[in-house]
C-alpha cells in the first residue's frame, strides 16, 4: 500500500471576492493587536491574513468616532442627496394636489346633485358655497 500525497485543487476561482470584516471582528482584532507585543502583533496579522494598514485604518475610524462597519468608497454628494429628497417631496406633493383636485371636483358634483334634488338648479346659484368668503 503506497500512500500518495493528496494534491490541492489547482483551479483558481473565476472572480476573486474581497474579504469583509464585521464590526465585531474588527473590534476583536484591534483589541488583540493592541494588547500584544511586537512579535505577537506580526503573528496576529499573519493569522488573520491582514496588513498593518488595516489596523491603522480601523484605528483612524475608531478615533474619528465612525462606526467600524463604515462603508468604503465615494460618499454621496450632499447636493445630490438634497436634490433626491426634494424630488421625492415634489412627487408626493403633486400626488396630494391631484387627490385634492379630485375631491374638490367630486364635492362640486355632489353639491350640484343636492341642488337638483332640493329643486334648485345648480345654474341658478350665483356662487358656489365653498368659494364664498
Amino acid at each position: 500500500m503506497s500512500s500518495t500525497p493528496v494534491r490541492p485543487d489547482p483551479e483558481v476561482a473565476a472572480k476573486a471576492t474581497r474579504r469583509r470584516f464585521s464590526a465585531a471582528e474588527k473590534a476583536r482584532i484591534l483589541e488583540a493587536y493592541e494588547s500584544a507585543s511586537a512579535i505577537e502583533r506580526a503573528q496576529i496579522c499573519r493569522r488573520e491574513r491582514i496588513y498593518s494598514s488595516h489596523i491603522t485604518a480601523w484605528r483612524k475610524q475608531r478615533a474619528a468616532g465612525l462606526p467600524l462597519e463604515a462603508k468604503r468608497g465615494r460618499k454621496p454628494a450632499p447636493d445630490a442627496v438634497e436634490v433626491t429628497r426634494l424630488t421625492q417631496e415634489n412627487a408626493r406633493l403633486k400626488a396630494r394636489l391631484t387627490k385634492a383636485e379630485r375631491v374638490i371636483d367630486i364635492q362640486g358634483k355632489a353639491y350640484a346633485l343636492l341642488q337638483t334634488v332640493v329643486g334648485e338648479s345648480a345654474d341658478q346659484t350665483d356662487e358656489l358655497p365653498w368659494s364664498k368668503s
